[in-house]
Parts: C-alpha cells; structure tokens; sequence
C-alpha cells in the first residue's frame, strides 16, 4: 500500500498530511497547503502580510529616493544648459562688439 503525502508546514516544521481536495484545487489560497493547523496558518499569513507591507515601504522609499535624484540631475542639468545658453549669448554679443571696435 501506498504511504499518503506528507509535507512539513511552513511555520512550525512538523510533517502532516495535506489536504487530497486542497492540493488539486490551486486556484485559490487554502491553508491547508501551507500549514498544519489553524494556528500555523494563522501565523504564516500574518507573516506574509507584514513581510509584503515592509517590501511595499521600501518600496516607496526608493521610488521617492529615485524621484529626488532625478529632480536634483534635471535641476543640473538645466543650470548646466542655462550657463552654457548665457555663455554663447556673452559671446556672440562680445564678438559684435568687437566687430564693431575694429570697424570705428
């Protein structure tokens, strides 16, 4: 005779025999895939909640830290272009200025 399946749930690590209708019916979440008991089961969500909610916060974190970097290089790069546009503006209006010296 065959020996039934045994899986170790995810909590507490003790082997039990999971659930025939559970197994074969994934599309949806059923605790009895994953724990042992109710109080196992219990825990493991909880824990998959508060482990999401810290990913999602650092999440967060580094979108806002990629929006302020990228506010700070969009700053520099337009008082890089504005110097740039003001410094051939001084130029050019130096050159005319010359021009016109050397013509008098």
């Amino acid at each position: 005779m065959s020996e039934k399946k045994k899986i170790s749930c995810r909590v507490c690590g003790k082997l039990f025999t999971p659930c025939a209708y559970c197994q074969s019916n994934t599309d949806a979440f059923r605790w009895r895939n994953y724990a042992c008991s109710m109080k196992c089961a219990k825990k493991y969500i909880d824990d998959t909640i508060a482990y999401r909610a810290t990913l999602n916060d650092n999440g967060k974190a580094m979108i806002k830290e990629k929006k302020e970097s990228d506010f700070v290089k969009k700053n520099a790069e337009i008082k890089e272009k504005t110097s740039k546009n003001n410094s051939l503006n001084v130029a050019e209006n130096t050159k005319g200025t010359i021009k016109n010296i050397k013509t008098e």
